[in-house]
């Protein structure tokens, strides 16, 4: 397969958005509001076109051949590669090809939004909470630490807050949570959500969910969720917060075999 220039990628749009598995990543690339790679098939005709976001998620459009496929399996297990590539597909004929091969599969729940179910005392309870809620902001993003936060999807701070946003749970001077905009498109923002192990069970995740939920609905925009089904945490806020589960996605990754994880 081979690498399409930066320049071209806005031409790559209708096959973002044809995504069988998730539009908002493979979008945020084609439009340009996230860094990632296009690649598509080799040969005079387009096939299929493949998604590699910064974070490392990966999404196929269309139908690839044996050897797009095999070219995907080989910068998944690389050792020289940039960065990881978890590749999550809606594809049956995908994951067939992966059966054999030196790979781990789990499986990712998908959701869309139904404000009408989100549990009233979530949003009551971001009233009456002790801890500061505050917007992401110049001043307070270095003190964000963890795993999901910007820095998992955004290659910059300056990036992350020209086009992306979040909300940060305050305990006196200490990040206790954090949900932001994970991925973003023209039309759909992902939430990503991470909570200090300190400050877990105490429903912070849900009312920077519902943060998150208004801000983006104001801006005209739909919110997307999804999470690993072993994620029970992360299905429980998505339940609090008028999200309903619509589609599983299998989800392949480099063998973690002999590794610590």
């Amino acid at each position: 397969m081979r690498k399409v220039p930066a320049n071209d990628y806005k031409l790559y749009v209708p096959w973002a958005r044809q995504n069988t598995a998730n539009n908002v990543y493979p979008c945020s690339i084609a439009e340009g509001l996230q860094s990632g790679d296009i690649y598509v098939n080799d040969g005079p005709q387009i096939d299929a076109v493949f998604f590699w976001h910064y974070c490392g998620f990966g999404y196929i459009s269309g139908k690839p051949s044996y050897q797009m496929l095999n070219d995907i399996y080989e910068k998944m297990t690389s050792s020289h590669s940039e960065r990881r590539l978890v590749l999550i597909t809606s594809d049956d004929d995908v994951t067939d090809f992966f059966r054999d091969k030196d790979v781990q599969m789990d499986y990712r729940a998908e959701y869309t939004y139904h404000p009408e179910a989100k549990n009233q005392a979530t949003v009551n309870a971001a009233e009456s909470t002790q801890f500061h809620i505050e917007q992401i902001n110049p001043a307070n993003i270095s003190r964000i630490h963890g795993r999901i936060i910007p820095s998992f999807s955004w290659d910059s701070p300056d990036r992350f807050l020209k086009d992306g946003f979040g909300y940060i749970a305050l305990d006196r001077e200490n990040v206790c949570a954090v949900a932001f905009s994970a991925a973003v498109s023209s039309d759909q923002i992902d939430i990503g959500v991470e909570t200090h192990e300190n400050y877990r069970r105490k429903g912070l995740a849900a009312i920077l969910t519902n943060c998150m939920c208004a801000a983006i609905v104001q801006k005209g925009k739909t919110p997307v969720w999804a999470h690993s089904t072993s994620n029970k945490g992360s299905m429980n806020t998505a339940l609090k917060c008028g999200f309903v589960q619509d589609r599983i996605n299998t989800v392949i990754r480099k063998s973690q075999r002999g590794t610590v994880q």
